[in-house]
């Protein structure tokens, strides 16, 4: 058991020596070795030792892998909690990734990232000792608890805001790879759309990967070819090559970014972004863990709870019609009313 140990923590020290963090305010930094403080993030002395595991595309997403780490920050300095981060090169290194932080007896290890589903339940139930937490997975286990954000009415909301400012009746999607947790986000663009625009029309494409901005571009080059002036993506990192597309393209196309304000990316050219506040779910897994409640199984995050919503526009207040806006609006309350019935890719499994 102690080899074991020690080679499990031998073989996350090198892993990480080859990875790298990016902080979406500072650039690149070194990733510290698991089970030592992120010093500058600290209030005090740590009592809980807490990890997040990437997904594949790392930080510096400007996507949900950033918001994950906003909350694990936000933690350090409201709850005293000691933070780690790790960033597995690709779905291949996560196995071992989620075993050695395991073994080193952090309290609490998410993963952000709903192709990290296969690995949290094979190596949660070893560890029951340990809570564990995940996104957008389906996990029965006693020791991890899931955040399952309804993304099909970020998606809705996207199709609608695309439905309302197309000029050419054709808008595009952009997604990371065909799994039932990025149909979510297509299916409900495509339902929102329709609502709107009964002649509308959507092109999806998958890049394939979540870490890959230069197939990101390209897919996204070709929508726009194929007449689409708008683009919804839910591509994690690889979403970072529409925005380079984005500039490439004539003044009356545009973006919706994805899981977290992206706005700012390419101003006045992003109409909005859908907000999938992850960074809320880490924190609030995080202080459950500190007081001693934490609770296994499904923690649902909507519109209706916040979870959640739309991009304030800071840099298309002036593009985005007020009549869109409202029109949006009065959508979000007919969601949360039940009024309006999205279709969930999940359910559609059971």
């Amino acid at each position: 058991m102690k080899l074991r140990k020690l080679f499990a923590l031998l073989l996350a020290t090198g892993l990480l020596a080859l990875s790298a963090c990016s902080d979406p305010a500072a650039g690149t930094t070194n990733t510290p070795s698991p089970g030592t403080s992120d010093s500058p993030q600290q209030g005090g002395e740590a009592t809980i030792r807490v990890a997040l595991a990437t997904a594949s595309g790392g930080l510096g997403d400007r996507s949900f892998n950033d918001s994950a780490w906003l909350g694990f920050q936000k933690a350090a300095e409201e709850l005293n909690v000691e933070i780690q981060v790790v960033e597995p090169q690709s779905v291949a290194d996560y196995g071992t990734t989620l075993t050695a932080l395991a073994d080193q007896g952090f309290d609490f290890i998410m993963a952000a990232g709903n192709d990290w589903v296969e690995t949290i339940n094979t190596v949660a139930p070893k560890y029951p000792e340990i809570m564990f937490g995940g996104v957008n997975i389906e996990c029965t286990l006693d020791n991890v608890a899931v955040a399952k954000f309804s993304d099909f009415e970020g998606g809705f909301l996207a199709g609608a805001l695309a439905g309302m400012m197309t000029q050419t009746d054709t808008i595009g999607y952009l997604g990371g790879v065909d799994a039932p947790a990025i149909q979510r986000f297509l299916v409900g663009y495509q339902e929102g759309a329709a609502y709107v625009n009964e002649d509308i029309t959507v092109l999806p494409t998958f890049v394939g990967s979540f870490a890959d901005p230069g197939k990101g571009k390209e897919f996204s080059l070709e929508l726009y070819n194929q007449d689409a002036d708008i683009i919804y993506h839910g591509a994690g990192k690889s979403g970072e090559g529409l925005f380079e597309a984005l500039m490439e393209v004539p003044d009356n196309c545009y973006a919706i970014g994805c899981d977290s304000d992206q706005d700012y990316i390419v101003e006045g050219r992003v109409l909005a972004s859908t907000i999938k506040h992850v960074d809320v779910a880490a924190y609030d897994f995080i202080k459950s863990v500190v007081d001693g409640t934490f609770t296994s199984g499904d923690h649902i995050y909507n519109i209706a709870n916040g979870g959640i919503d739309l991009s304030p526009m800071t840099y298309t207040a002036d593009i985005v019609p007020q009549e869109v806006k409202d029109t949006l609006e009065d959508i979000k309350e007919k969601i949360v009313s039940g009024e309006i019935v999205i279709t969930d890719v999940f359910e559609l499994q059971e």
